[in-house]
């Protein structure tokens, strides 16, 4: 009996380090969210640019829409993560 009065005071006190923790992290002012909606307009909007340009140079070159948008898809995206790959090094 006495283990398991110990077990689950060890269990609250686990509970209350976690909670505590969890919110001091959150507290620095922004939350995970809207992180992540900074970082996706900001690469959606690259993306955007990247893909209408390379869409563009492609159809004037004669190609058709489906192999345009294949290959500016593979493109832009390719691009996109060396970049990201290379400020990470960086």
């Amino acid at each position: 009996m006495e283990a398991s009065k110990k077990l689950v005071a060890m269990f609250l006190l686990c509970i209350v380090m976690i909670s505590s923790s969890v919110h001091v992290s959150m507290a620095d002012g922004e939350s995970n969210a809207e992180k992540f909606e900074k970082a996706f307009s900001a690469v959606a909007t690259e993306y955007t640019v990247c893909y209408n340009i390379c869409q563009k140079v492609c159809s004037d070159a004669g190609f058709g829409y489906t192999h345009c948008e294949i290959k500016c898809d593979e493109d832009c995206t390719a691009r996109l993560l060396k970049e990201r790959l290379q400020n990470m090094k960086n």
